[in-house]
């Protein structure tokens, strides 16, 4: 029986943790600056260096 409390308690330990590193992961995506998303953005090649410094000039 104590087995399976620990099993239990265990698995219970386990969502915790996923679902606070869930949430602490996707709610950083929201706090993301515009300046911040284009440096992603130039850095994955989504957009070009001209594309980024037009777009960085709208931004300020």
């Amino acid at each position: 029986m104590s087995l399976f409390l620990f099993g239990c308690k265990f698995m219970l330990a386990n969502l915790l943790i996923y679902s606070l590193l869930y949430r602490f992961i996707h709610d950083r995506k929201e706090e993301l600056s515009p300046l911040e998303i284009l440096k992603v953005r130039l850095a994955k090649g989504e957009i070009s260096l001209e594309e980024f410094e037009q777009l960085l000039k709208k931004c300020e």
